[in-house]
């Protein structure tokens, strides 16, 4: 069979994975790399090799008559946070295809994982889609399930999000070469949309139960910046914490260091309990 004119647009473990999938598939004349450049402060970047289809860059539309050159019949994206042009959209004959850690049509948009982990779901997805007018909008082709244990880190859920991704691509590429893929309509009645975190969004607030403040630490640890944690008048990055129940007595506010053991953790008083801060750093 004729082989497809694919061009890949991404980067981060989960692009990797797009990537190796497309360079090493027979049916596939992988035209044109746009990833990031090698010195990006992207969380989970993998360095892409040197190569003469490989173009390193943050802005992909910027590129549309390199794109152009290769009558893609397929654009993949993965890994990648930037907008892209309506003009680079429309540009792949067949479709330009993403994947989504999310069940869309539930939450869309940005820092999606982390506001999964901070909320406490135990259920989430990687939906792969057609690219629309809209951010995370376009037909489903379709959706991978995995579970968000309670002992989970965000760089655990970036695990099962790559394995998810892999399992797509091997289930449904056949299925888009063959031109019979799914396309399932997004019920807007739904969906909802997710911001951008920020910096305050990192800061704990120590007079929270015990269960959010823990969420929020696994859900911003490494490879993200951490949460911001004042003890004592102190900022510190707390990268991992444990709920503990010993009665270690309710008399101080929430806030307060109620003891530093003997392997240098702390205990912290919250609203409704204590925390154990098992890895961390001032700042």
């Amino acid at each position: 069979m004729e082989k497809l004119n694919v061009v890949f647009i991404g980067g981060l473990t989960n692009g990797k994975i797009v990537y190796d999938y497309l360079s090493k598939n027979k049916y596939v004349n992988l035209g044109l790399v746009i990833t990031y450049p090698d010195n990006t402060n992207k969380p989970k970047h993998i360095v892409f090799p040197d190569a003469e289809n490989i173009i390193k860059t943050d802005n992909a539309n910027n590129l549309l008559e390199e794109i152009k050159a290769i009558k893609p019949d397929f654009i993949f994206v993965s890994g990648w946070s930037e907008l892209l042009s309506k003009e680079l959209r429309q540009l792949p004959l067949n479709g330009m295809i993403g994947f989504h850690p999310s069940k869309l049509p539930k939450d869309r948009g940005r820092s999606v994982v982390a506001w999964q982990i901070s909320e406490g779901y135990s259920q989430s997805a990687v939906t792969m889609f057609y690219y629309s007018e809209i951010p995370d909008e376009g037909d489903i082709i379709g959706q991978e399930l995995f579970s968000i244990e309670e002992n989970d880190y965000v760089k655990d859920i970036h695990r099962k999000i790559d394995f998810a991704v892999y399992n797509l691509l091997r289930a449904y590429f056949p299925l888009l070469r063959q031109g019979i893929a799914p396309r399932i309509k997004q019920d807007e009645s739904k969906a909802n949309f997710r911001r951008l975190r920020h910096e305050k969004d990192s800061l704990i607030n120590w007079d929270e139960n015990s269960k959010n403040i823990y969420n929020k630490i696994r859900a911003i640890s490494f490879p993200y910046p951490g949460a911001i944690g004042i003890l004592n008048n102190n900022q510190y990055k707390i990268w991992s914490s444990e709920i503990v129940t010993f009665p270690f007595g309710n008399d101080k506010k929430p806030g307060d260091v109620i003891a530093e053991l003997f392997d240098e953790t702390l205990i912290i008083k919250t609203r409704d309990g204590f925390i154990r801060v098992t890895s961390f750093n001032p700042l």
